[in-house]
């Protein structure tokens, strides 16, 4: 008796468990959708905006490449959960703080020196978001081009 006690506990407690580690989960989204035909790089900025620091984006390996397009990369018409990366984190105990997202091509950074990246800085599109608006837009972002 007291094993089918025991079982039936556990599975109140991972019921329950189950459901708040599901609300815990979606609460977690940081979410960019790309409706553009071109792939995105997302850079996130918590001190300045993206567009005061003109700096190189461009990887010097392909595992460096690599791991920019896993972290930062939103690809044509889809979108990408960042999981509330730690500048979203940072938001939420900063309530009044500000975060800075900026947009670029893949291509662009594909296609342009270092130099050539920091003196034109082709910076498609930056977002100034505080905790408010992030919570208001579902922490749903979306970027369009510009036609």
């Amino acid at each position: 008796m007291k094993k089918c006690n025991f079982l039936l506990l556990m599975f109140i407690i991972i019921f329950f468990f189950d459901g708040s580690c599901e609300h815990q989960k979606e609460g977690q989204r940081f979410i960019i959708r790309n409706n553009s035909d071109n792939a995105i790089v997302v850079q996130f900025a918590a001190d300045s905006p993206v567009s005061q620091i003109p700096t190189c984006m461009k990887p010097t390996t392909t595992m460096e490449k690599e791991n920019m397009i896993h972290q930062k990369a939103v690809f044509p018409n889809s979108e990408k959960n960042f999981e509330r990366n730690r500048l979203g984190e940072l938001m939420i105990n900063r309530p009044n703080d500000t975060l800075y997202i900026g947009v670029f091509y893949l291509t662009d950074i594909d296609k342009m020196s270092c130099e050539e990246f920091e003196q034109a800085f082709p910076l498609k599109k930056e977002w100034k978001v505080t905790l408010a608006d992030m919570q208001a837009c579902d922490w749903t972002l979306v970027y369009e081009p510009k036609e």
